[in-house]
């Protein structure tokens, strides 16, 4: 029988939502992360500078001594997909927290911040946002949205 804590934990809609809730960040957001990343629970992706991406939300390995301050593991964030969303959605409102404060700032603005989440240099980030955007806006993450109970109608 496998050891229950190396057993891989899903990503469910409602985990979207209450991590959306908890960190204040639009619930399309995270879905558009999550279809941008376009990876499993349990998934690493090697990037070009060494370091890697864990799971649904592509968290970055070099986030990993910020997390063990918070008492989050690697094995946590790698195969827990619940984890994986709420790490993402508080990354991602730390890297929105800049453009919130000012509610009069250019919409280009708060994507760029969007793009931050994973990179900053230009290029990388203008593309990553571009994405993320897009899958934000389709109408299948809707439907999820409503039943979830997160999110704007």
């Amino acid at each position: 029988m496998p050891d229950p804590s190396q057993l891989l934990t899903p990503v469910h809609r409602y985990c979207v939502a209450a991590a959306a809730e908890r960190y204040h960040v639009p619930v399309s957001l995270l879905y558009g992360i999550l279809a941008t990343e376009d990876t499993r629970v349990g998934q690493k992706v090697k990037d070009a500078n060494g370091s890697y991406d864990m799971g649904p939300m592509g968290i970055n390995s070099l986030w990993l001594p910020v997390l063990a301050h918070y008492g989050i593991t690697r094995s946590e964030v790698l195969d827990n997909g619940c984890q994986n969303v709420a790490v993402g959605a508080w990354i991602l409102a730390h890297k929105l927290k800049d453009h919130q404060g000012n509610t009069m700032a250019h919409p280009r603005a708060f994507w760029r911040h969007v793009g931050d989440y994973n990179s900053a240099i230009p290029h990388w980030n203008h593309q990553y946002r571009q994405r993320v955007a897009e899958f934000a806006q389709r109408d299948f993450y809707r439907p999820l949205e409503r039943v979830s109970g997160g999110g704007h109608p």
